[in-house]
């Protein structure tokens, strides 16, 4: 008894003390004014009213069902995991429902739910289904009881006044204090979490954030935004410095900034709220209203790019809703974001929200500018970076992606200098992204398969070259995580051309990548050509492999293959080749290769430079893959055994039309007739290219001492061309 008393004592204390710093409810998210505002706005923005009754059937629907707190078993996608989600969301629907409305059955709701998971937490040990090394109580993994906490941190700030003195007591003492404490430092490895710099140490960081600002604990607040110690060496704000770039792209690529950026910016809204003085949105250059432009513009049609572990997303969902809102009421200067939003066709229910729908109905609303660019990568933008081609507009333009970053924490993938491309509204050249089910229990618990490891992230996933049959960095994340490549120059100032250069010197001990990859719109073709030259050195001899991954059906080849019928083999025994079936080899006696397939409407050819030790092959995912975890992916990978120094030379050109409709096919065959490797030394590489009508263009790149300002000579086959800078290209009518 007298141990319970003191514990009581010590936490009237504690709860005293920590009243001043958070004295109105609600004040984390939604805000007494915010409430008055969409109040007086129901009826007046079509838009907005859809989410808002969207959110409100939520929570009337919940309302007619008896509240079931169960006994957590199942992983990602499981009962019990569904359960515990959907009732976070139906108790954030609810509180807000009770702020807008006034109707206690809403708080009553949540209060009752409340009570129910203090009355559990206390007895859970571990979750049973430990398929993580941060294992929760409610869920398998430690990230979901922060996604959890974060969400009913806002019912509970909205539903606050409404629960007396003793239920407040009993909840954060049973319930929130105990959560709080165990994402924080539940275990050692989930305190390393809450210190990490990872996409888990945000949303770890901002629930406990949250849930201190709405029970207005400072300790717990102080240590969401400057780490357990307090000294600014972890915690939410060196997050923002770490995580991001100068231009806010975020270390573990596009599809976690996607997921991110949902803690990142409604915690940052909860600070404004809370400490208008820290100026949050404004802090490192603002660096969060940099980061929702940077993850918009990293994305094509709409859809995320598939970097590092990546499954479909759009920038419909949630998280990007709730991003864009945030952003925009924060800086109202960003028009661009409007646009965004109104393909959104969603709302916030808050004062952001609010903002942003009132925005979209009365301002004129310029299109969303999806512009060639360079992301930087690292800290402080020295660590390589994402090149983003596009050519065109509207959702028919065409984009190509170049990645030479960092490895991308532990969701990076072995895949220095891999190239994307997407054409006339789809994928062409695919990024394979993760080996994932996301919440299809029955599938790894919804967690990432085994052959996210064996394929998904090895090297010979990507559009990019293999040496020997082995991963970037022998496939040690260890080793990966200390090296980015270089970017030596790119240049998107003539709308005819994006070129980019950049290189790798420590994927593999004794030998060097450069890739110099450009989008060319040009008036002998109907649509814009990527030109990739992807040079590797070595002193010993290798075996080279370059994939190109493509989308849609094999047309036509101007090589003889063999294609199996029969009986398949695998490509290889191991680093992802295991799980590539061998469909078809050929060879050439010519100087070039041409493989053609079709997409949609469109036909695709690949015309790359051979000899004669080059082997054409034909792949298909699915080898060594018992649960049918893989995507049926095909590739066309160009092999050169026995090589030192070689380079892959190859312009990739969409061509054509293929009505079905109409039954309408015209250019079906690429316009290329000859591509030539016509000099080459340790300053310079020089590709020319002739087509159809009797047109060649002379392409010329530059290797090394790269000075956009440097004049340059290089003669050829009798020939020169004289130049500024680190490239050219000429085109020559005969």
């Amino acid at each position: 008894m007298k141990k319970l008393r003191l514990q009581t004592i010590t936490f009237i204390l504690l709860f005293t003390f920590s009243v001043a710093y958070a004295t109105q409810h609600p004040g984390i998210f939604l805000t007494s004014q915010s409430v008055k505002e969409i109040k007086k706005s129901i009826g007046k923005y079509p838009a907005f009213d859809k989410s808002y009754y969207e959110l409100k059937a939520i929570a009337d629907a919940a309302l007619t069902k008896e509240i079931v707190v169960p006994k957590p078993k199942d992983g990602g996608g499981g009962y019990t995991h569904e359960k515990h989600k959907n009732n976070y969301y139906e108790m954030n629907a609810s509180g807000m429902l009770y702020q807008i409305t006034g109707e206690k059955k809403y708080a009553q709701f949540v209060l009752d739910m409340l009570k129910k998971y203090a009355e559990i937490y206390p007895t859970l040990g571990t979750h049973p289904a430990q398929n993580s090394e941060t294992p929760g109580k409610l869920f398998w993994q430690a990230l979901n009881e922060a996604v959890w906490l974060f969400h009913t941190a806002n019912a509970y700030d909205c539903v606050y006044n409404f629960i007396n003195l003793t239920d407040r007591t009993y909840i954060e003492k049973n319930l929130f204090y105990p959560m709080a404490e165990f994402i924080s430092n539940g275990n050692a490895n989930n305190y390393a979490v809450f210190n990490k710099m990872h996409n888990h140490g945000t949303w770890a960081t901002a629930s406990v954030g949250m849930i201190g600002y709405a029970m207005g604990d400072k300790d717990l607040v102080e240590k969401a935004l400057y780490g357990s110690n307090k000294d600014g060496k972890a915690g939410f704000i060196r997050q923002l410095d770490v995580l991001f770039s100068p231009d806010g792209y975020f270390t573990e690529g596009p599809y976690y900034q996607r997921y991110a950026i949902w803690p990142f910016m409604t915690f940052a809204q909860v600070i404004q709220n809370q400490q208008p003085e820290l100026n949050i949105f404004n802090y490192r250059d603002g660096i969060l209203k940099k980061a929702v432009n940077t993850l918009i513009q990293s994305a094509y049609n709409g859809e995320i790019f598939y970097l590092n572990d990546a499954l479909q997303k759009t920038y419909k969902t949630q998280e990007i809703v709730y991003a864009v809102d945030i952003a925009y009421k924060n800086d109202p200067t960003n028009k661009q974001l409007l646009d965004i939003a109104r393909q959104q066709e969603s709302f916030i229910i808050s004062g952001e929200g609010l903002a942003t729908a009132k925005a979209v109905s009365k301002e004129k609303i310029n299109a969303f500018e999806f512009k060639s660019t360079f992301l930087r990568d690292g800290q402080n933008g020295d660590e390589g970076g994402i090149a983003i081609f596009r050519a065109g507009k509207g959702k028919t333009q065409t984009c190509l992606t170049y990645k030479a970053t960092s490895h991308g924490l532990s969701h990076g993938h072995y895949d220095k200098l891999s190239i994307a491309l997407f054409d006339n509204g789809n994928s062409i050249l695919p990024d394979y992204g993760a080996a994932r089910f996301l919440n299809i229990e029955p599938k790894s618990g919804g967690g990432y398969t085994k052959e996210n490891h064996t394929f998904a992230s090895q090297t010979i996933a990507h559009n990019t070259v293999t040496v020997d049959e082995r991963n970037h960095f022998d496939g040690n994340i260890k080793i990966s995580s200390k090296f980015h490549s270089d970017v030596h120059y790119y240049d998107f100032s003539d709308n005819n051309l994006n070129i980019v250069c950049g290189s790798e010197s420590n994927a593999y001990n004794g030998a060097k990548m450069m890739r110099t990859t450009a989008l060319l719109s040009a008036e002998d073709f109907e649509f814009p050509v990527t030109i990739d030259i992807f040079k590797v050195q070595s002193d010993s001899i290798h075996t080279y492999d370059l994939p190109f991954y493509y989308r849609g059906q094999m047309v036509s080849t101007d090589f003889k293959y063999n294609k199996s019928v029969s009986e398949l083999k695998t490509l290889g025994s191991h680093n992802g080749y295991q799980h590539l079936w061998l469909e078809a080899s050929g060879k050439t006696n010519n100087q070039n290769a041409n493989f053609t397939w079709v997409n949609g409407n469109r036909f695709y050819s690949i015309t790359t430079l051979t000899n004669s030790n080059t082997e054409l092959l034909m792949t298909r995912t699915g080898a060594n893959d018992p649960s049918f975890n893989l995507r049926s992916e095909t590739a066309f990978i160009i092999r050169q055994p026995k090589a030192t120094n070689h380079s892959f030379v190859s312009i990739i050109e969409p061509h054509g039309l293929y009505d079905l409709s109409r039954e309408i096919t015209s250019g079906f065959k690429s316009i290329v007739t000859d591509l030539k490797l016509i000099s080459e030394n340790e300053n310079y590489t020089v590709v020319e290219f002739s087509i159809q009508n009797g047109a060649k263009y002379i392409f010329t790149t530059i290797n090394k001492d790269f000075d956009k300002n440097k004049k340059h000579t290089v003669t050829f086959e009798g020939s020169s061309i004289s130049f500024t800078g680190n490239y050219n290209i000429t085109r020559i009518k005969e």
